[in-house]
């Protein structure tokens, strides 16, 4: 039987390695093999010592069983638990394009329990493109110029590494030069190498910090799964910097369902000369004939509220209005 060249391509989870304690001896031992159209492969021994938090990569030449369809994972070893992400072998076709197998995992293995894996290929041979597109939109009241954000998509069962947006790298791509800026409309684009599909997603970690230590305000991210077509959307409407809070967990808004949570801003001119706490009163109608009153006093943007030439933002959650159209 022949033999096919891939390159070989290992995720392990980044959790793993704060429970290990320096356990890991050179006999500790992934075992991997793969299923094909045509039989099996013959088996690989990854040692866990070679593995970090970075992916782990090799040039590796198994059996050539055609298309490769499952991945059987064993963890060898004594008192060892260990996650892995992914893992992903990738071959050039007859016409000299890339063909990519990957095989999402995103589980523990523990060898006190001597489990055994059988990964089932997600995507099918695929090419390599990006598997997340992610928008971010920065207000146009903020007043950061060097954001730094990382984000982690959590979904039905797991959850991406926090992705560096700042890094700009082969598997994180984005075509501004200067990110986040007032009013910008910033597009990444995230490798498969980079993440697996975690399903349905609920919500994302932000987490940004302002190197000018200036404030930085999101309005909102959206999160398109470019294998399935599938729309997320996240209102953030949240301050980060200096002596604000600098990590936060959104959950999704369903855009097809009617939303209770209401955005409200207000826009003190610049002839203002109140230095004092104010509050102001509002009283919404809705076309149904229902109504709501709020008295705004805490805003989302500013300590004290309503001084001179600030925008304040305030967040109302409105239940039992119905059809507001």
């Amino acid at each position: 039987m022949f033999l096919q060249s891939y390159r070989f391509r290992l995720k392990t989870a980044s959790e793993t390695f704060t429970q290990q304690n320096n356990n890991v001896s050179n006999s500790n031992t992934l075992l991997i093999y793969f299923k094909g159209e045509k039989g099996l492969t013959q088996t690989l021994f990854v040692p866990l010592n070679k593995l970090n938090e970075d992916i782990y990569e090799n040039k590796i030449e198994l059996l050539d069983v055609g298309n490769l369809l499952l991945a059987h994972v064993k963890l060898d070893a004594n008192n060892i638990k260990w996650k892995l992400n992914w893992i992903e072998l990738e071959r050039d076709n007859e016409n000299g394009e890339k063909i990519i197998f990957n095989f999402p995992i995103n589980r523990w293995l523990d060898s006190n329990q001597n489990q055994k894996l059988n990964i089932f290929i997600k995507e099918g041979p695929a090419q390599l493109a990006p598997i997340y597109t992610i928008i971010i939109r920065t207000g146009t009241i903020s007043s950061c110029c060097q954001a730094n954000i990382h984000l982690a998509l959590i979904g039905d069962g797991a959850s991406t590494i926090p992705f560096d947006l700042n890094s700009n790298s082969s598997l994180i791509q984005c075509t501004t030069k200067n990110l986040f800026q007032s009013g910008s409309k910033d597009i990444f684009y995230i490798s498969s190498l980079e993440s697996v599909d975690i399903g349905q997603l609920f919500y994302l970690h932000i987490q940004c910090d302002s190197r000018d230590n200036l404030p930085y305000y999101c309005e909102s991210i959206e999160v398109i799964n470019n294998l399935t077509d599938e729309k997320y959307f996240f209102l953030i409407n949240h301050w980060f910097g200096p002596n604000l809070e600098q990590k936060i967990s959104v959950p999704v808004i369903d855009r097809n369902k009617g939303s209770n949570i209401f955005t409200i801003s207000i826009k003190t001119t610049d002839i203002s000369d109140s230095s004092s706490q104010n509050m102001i009163s509002i009283h919404m109608n809705f076309a149904n004939g229902k109504s709501y009153n709020e008295t705004l006093s805490s805003s989302e943007t500013h300590q004290i509220p309503f001084q001179k030439d600030n925008i304040d933002f305030f967040l109302a959650i409105i239940d039992n209005i119905g059809d507001t159209e």
